[in-house]
Protein backbone atom coordinates (compact mmCIF):
# COMPACT_ATOMS: atom_id res chain seq x y z
CA UNK A 1 0.00 0.00 0.00
CA UNK A 2 1.10 3.42 -0.94
CA UNK A 3 1.80 5.87 1.70
CA UNK A 4 -0.67 8.37 -0.31
CA UNK A 5 -3.13 5.55 -0.29
CA UNK A 6 -2.51 4.72 3.30
CA UNK A 7 -3.52 8.50 4.44
CA UNK A 8 -6.48 8.75 2.29
CA UNK A 9 -8.16 6.15 4.20
CA UNK A 10 -6.87 7.36 7.54
CA UNK A 11 -8.18 10.55 6.78
CA UNK A 12 -11.54 9.08 5.71
CA UNK A 13 -12.00 7.24 8.91
CA UNK A 14 -11.70 9.62 10.88
CA UNK A 15 -14.42 11.46 8.98
CA UNK A 16 -16.65 8.78 9.26
CA UNK A 17 -15.71 8.61 13.39
CA UNK A 18 -16.37 12.22 13.62
CA UNK A 19 -19.77 12.24 11.75
CA UNK A 20 -21.32 9.42 13.78
CA UNK A 21 -23.47 10.38 16.84
CA UNK A 22 -21.98 9.48 20.40
CA UNK A 23 -22.17 6.23 21.62
CA UNK A 24 -22.24 4.35 24.91
CA UNK A 25 -18.46 4.37 25.04
CA UNK A 26 -18.16 8.64 24.47
CA UNK A 27 -21.32 9.00 26.33
CA UNK A 28 -21.19 12.24 28.09
CA UNK A 29 -22.38 12.69 31.90
CA UNK A 30 -25.37 15.02 33.22
CA UNK A 31 -27.60 15.59 35.58
CA UNK A 32 -31.47 16.46 35.60
CA UNK A 33 -31.47 19.60 36.61
CA UNK A 34 -34.25 21.40 38.99
CA UNK A 35 -37.83 22.20 37.34
CA UNK A 36 -41.11 23.83 38.22
CA UNK A 37 -43.03 21.02 38.23
CA UNK A 38 -40.43 19.03 40.13
CA UNK A 39 -39.71 16.30 37.60
CA UNK A 40 -38.39 16.43 33.71
CA UNK A 41 -40.00 13.74 31.47
CA UNK A 42 -37.91 10.52 30.32
CA UNK A 43 -39.86 10.49 26.53
CA UNK A 44 -39.95 7.70 23.93
CA UNK A 45 -38.78 10.27 21.57
CA UNK A 46 -37.40 13.45 20.57
CA UNK A 47 -40.22 15.88 20.87
CA UNK A 48 -42.91 16.63 23.62
CA UNK A 49 -45.47 14.78 21.08
CA UNK A 50 -43.67 11.25 22.36
CA UNK A 51 -45.14 9.51 25.05
CA UNK A 52 -44.43 9.82 28.59
CA UNK A 53 -41.88 6.78 30.08
CA UNK A 54 -40.97 7.77 33.75
CA UNK A 55 -40.47 11.49 35.54
CA UNK A 56 -36.96 11.70 36.48
CA UNK A 57 -36.32 14.44 39.63
CA UNK A 58 -33.49 16.95 40.36
CA UNK A 59 -30.12 15.39 40.68
CA UNK A 60 -30.82 12.27 38.35
CA UNK A 61 -27.81 11.24 36.95
CA UNK A 62 -28.09 10.20 33.21
CA UNK A 63 -25.67 9.71 29.94
CA UNK A 64 -25.88 11.26 26.81
CA UNK A 65 -25.79 8.92 23.82
CA UNK A 66 -27.19 11.06 21.06
CA UNK A 67 -29.02 14.14 19.85
CA UNK A 68 -31.61 15.40 18.04
CA UNK A 69 -32.33 19.16 17.44
CA UNK A 70 -32.61 20.72 21.61
CA UNK A 71 -33.16 17.23 22.75
CA UNK A 72 -30.89 14.55 23.62
CA UNK A 73 -30.71 10.77 23.87
CA UNK A 74 -29.77 9.70 26.96
CA UNK A 75 -29.48 6.05 29.27
CA UNK A 76 -30.27 5.69 33.18
CA UNK A 77 -28.00 3.62 35.26
CA UNK A 78 -30.37 1.02 35.17
CA UNK A 79 -30.15 0.89 31.47
CA UNK A 80 -33.51 2.22 30.55
CA UNK A 81 -32.88 4.83 27.45
CA UNK A 82 -35.22 7.66 26.42
CA UNK A 83 -35.20 11.05 25.27
CA UNK A 84 -34.83 14.84 27.63
CA UNK A 85 -35.01 18.41 26.58
CA UNK A 86 -31.89 19.70 26.86
CA UNK A 87 -32.23 22.77 28.74
CA UNK A 88 -33.19 20.73 31.87
CA UNK A 89 -29.60 18.95 31.90
CA UNK A 90 -25.99 20.22 32.69
CA UNK A 91 -22.72 18.83 33.55
CA UNK A 92 -22.65 19.12 36.99
CA UNK A 93 -26.12 19.64 39.13
CA UNK A 94 -27.10 22.98 41.12
CA UNK A 95 -29.51 22.06 43.79
CA UNK A 96 -32.17 24.92 43.96
CA UNK A 97 -33.87 23.59 46.96
CA UNK A 98 -32.41 22.49 50.79
CA UNK A 99 -32.67 18.56 49.94
CA UNK A 100 -31.66 16.25 52.87
CA UNK A 101 -30.09 13.40 51.05
CA UNK A 102 -29.10 11.97 47.72
CA UNK A 103 -29.81 8.36 46.20
CA UNK A 104 -26.49 6.47 46.12
CA UNK A 105 -25.77 3.78 43.44
CA UNK A 106 -27.02 0.61 43.81
CA UNK A 107 -25.51 -3.01 42.13
CA UNK A 108 -29.21 -3.08 40.32
CA UNK A 109 -28.84 0.79 38.94
CA UNK A 110 -31.74 1.89 41.40
CA UNK A 111 -33.47 2.38 44.48
CA UNK A 112 -36.79 1.07 45.62
CA UNK A 113 -39.06 3.72 47.34
CA UNK A 114 -41.82 1.96 49.26
CA UNK A 115 -45.26 2.53 50.79
CA UNK A 116 -43.81 1.56 54.22
CA UNK A 117 -40.46 1.50 56.25
CA UNK A 118 -39.28 -2.22 54.77
CA UNK A 119 -38.89 -4.64 52.18
CA UNK A 120 -42.05 -6.20 52.84
CA UNK A 121 -44.29 -2.75 51.66
CA UNK A 122 -45.36 -2.05 48.09
CA UNK A 123 -42.92 -0.18 45.78
CA UNK A 124 -44.14 3.05 44.96
CA UNK A 125 -41.19 4.32 42.75
CA UNK A 126 -37.77 3.44 41.31
CA UNK A 127 -35.19 5.98 42.47
CA UNK A 128 -31.76 6.64 40.45
CA UNK A 129 -28.44 7.19 41.36
CA UNK A 130 -27.69 11.20 42.12
CA UNK A 131 -31.31 11.92 42.58
CA UNK A 132 -32.30 14.79 45.19
CA UNK A 133 -35.07 13.96 48.19
CA UNK A 134 -36.53 16.03 51.38
CA UNK A 135 -36.26 14.20 54.30
CA UNK A 136 -39.77 14.03 55.92
CA UNK A 137 -38.82 13.46 59.76
CA UNK A 138 -39.67 9.89 60.23
CA UNK A 139 -37.41 7.01 60.84
CA UNK A 140 -37.48 3.59 61.66
CA UNK A 141 -34.71 1.05 61.70
CA UNK A 142 -32.29 1.25 58.38
CA UNK A 143 -35.60 3.63 56.61
CA UNK A 144 -36.50 7.18 56.24
CA UNK A 145 -39.29 8.57 55.36
CA UNK A 146 -38.35 10.84 52.07
CA UNK A 147 -40.09 13.46 49.59
CA UNK A 148 -39.14 13.61 45.92
CA UNK A 149 -39.83 17.02 44.74
CA UNK A 150 -42.49 16.56 42.80
CA UNK A 151 -44.73 15.69 45.90
CA UNK A 152 -44.25 11.94 46.06
CA UNK A 153 -43.61 10.41 49.54
CA UNK A 154 -42.17 7.24 50.61
CA UNK A 155 -39.43 5.25 52.46
CA UNK A 156 -36.28 4.08 51.28
CA UNK A 157 -33.16 2.46 52.97
CA UNK A 158 -30.66 4.48 54.39
CA UNK A 159 -27.91 2.10 53.19
CA UNK A 160 -28.53 3.94 49.77
CA UNK A 161 -28.41 7.67 51.04
CA UNK A 162 -26.11 10.05 51.05
CA UNK A 163 -26.70 12.69 53.41
CA UNK A 164 -26.37 16.56 51.74
CA UNK A 165 -24.44 19.22 53.58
Amino acid sequence: MTRRLFLALCLAAATLLTALPPSAATAQAVYVQDTDDGYLNLRRGPGSGHAILLRLTAGTALQITGAQGNWRQVILPDGMRGWVHARYIAPQYFAQRPYSFVVLATSDGYLNMRRGPGTRFGIIRRLHAGQMLLWQGAREGNWTQVQLPDGTTGWASIRYLGAVN
